[in-house]
C-alpha cells in the first residue's frame, strides 16, 4: 500500500512539473496585455493522444508535440485508452492542465 501512494505521488509530481516546465515562456518586448494573452490561451485548441504508450499533447493543427508526459496509457482505462488513441480535443490552457491532472493522478 505504501508503495502504492509512493508511486501515485511521484506520478503527480512529475505531471506537475512537465506541465509547469512544458508551458511556453513569455516573449519579452511583446506589446500583449495579460487579458489579451489570457484571451488567446483560452481559444486554443490542444489534441491529447497516445504515442509510445505516453500521453501526448499538440496544438491542433500542428505535427510537432506541444507537451510529452511521463503517464503510461497501459495504466489507464480501457475507455481512456480508445479516445486518446483517436485524440481527445481540449479547449484553453486551463482546461489542459485539468485534463492532464485526470490523467496523470
Amino acid at each position: 500500500m505504501k508503495k502504492l501512494v509512493l508511486i501515485t505521488g511521484i506520478i503527480l509530481m512529475v505531471c506537475l512539473f512537465t506541465s509547469v516546465y512544458a508551458s511556453p515562456a513569455a516573449t519579452v518586448g511583446t506589446n500583449v496585455t495579460a487579458s489579451e494573452e489570457n484571451k488567446g490561451s483560452e481559444n486554443e485548441v490542444f489534441v491529447l493522444k497516445s504515442e509510445n504508450n505516453r500521453i501526448v499533447v499538440y496544438r491542433c493543427g500542428e505535427k510537432t508535440p506541444y507537451m510529452t508526459t511521463d503517464t503510461l496509457v497501459s495504466t489507464l482505462p480501457k475507455g481512456d485508452i480508445m479516445l486518446l488513441e483517436k485524440g481527445i480535443e481540449v479547449k484553453g490552457e486551463e482546461n489542459l492542465k485539468k485534463s492532464l491532472e485526470d490523467y496523470c493522478s
